[in-house]
């Protein structure tokens, strides 16, 4: 690595990895920055180190800082509010070190240049999106979600489903998307998806694509 702080990100991110990778339970994912610490001592890091590079791995989003709230009371009654810290590996850092999965999302628009094409934007999930319909691209990124999520369908079928949204997707990037093929796989998605749940989202989704012109 020729920057030699990637040694010691490589470091973190692999021992945040691990935690998560063996984790029992969700409270167990994470670390706080004490145990952190006295891990990469052990590897020669003192805490600058650990600091500096553990505060680039948040902001390039390979990591997370995750808070949790209590609420005690005081011996005088009184209710009073504490905060701990942990930091836990990202999805995008699990993709870093584990390489290709099939429910990685890979994010296109940063290499397409939408500036001088008429009615395409960049929507806050990164989809690049004919503007007429951002709100159904939006409601589409909130069902690709749900079904990563449910328990109630088979591994095989969110992959069916998870592929077929990002179809659609690919159609509502164009200036002139093809409504038909739309419709079509729109058919499949919500005859997989309305057994699972969802019942508003695939509502509003199916309102929106019933009106798209032929």
């Amino acid at each position: 690595m020729a920057n030699p702080n990637d040694i010691i990100r490589d470091a973190i991110l692999r021992h945040l990895y691990e935690l998560h990778r063996k984790a029992r339970g969700i409270s167990s994912v994470g670390t706080g920055i004490r145990d952190l610490w006295s891990a990469m001592k052990k590897l020669g890091y003192n805490q600058a180190d650990v600091n500096s590079n553990l505060d680039y791995l948040i902001q390039k989003g390979w990591a997370r800082e995750v808070i949790h709230k209590r609420t005690f009371n005081t011996p005088r009654g009184t209710a009073q509010e504490t905060e701990t810290k942990t930091y836990e590996i990202s999805d995008i850092g699990i993709d870093r070190l584990e390489g290709a999965s099939a429910f990685h999302k890979v994010d296109t628009s940063s290499k397409i240049n939408v500036t001088n094409i008429n009615g395409v934007t960049v929507i806050g999930d990164g989809n690049v999106v004919n503007t007429q319909y951002t709100d159904l691209s939006r409601l589409l990124s909130d069902l690709e979600k749900a079904v990563a999520e449910s328990a109630k369908l088979e591994n095989e079928q969110k992959l069916d489903v998870l592929a077929d949204i990002s179809t659609i997707q690919s159609q509502l990037s164009k200036p002139k998307p093809n409504t038909s093929l739309i419709k079509t796989i729109w058919q499949g998605i919500e005859g997989t998806v309305t057994a699972a749940g969802f019942g508003e989202l695939i509502y509003k989704i199916a309102e929106f694509i019933s009106h798209l012109p032929s």
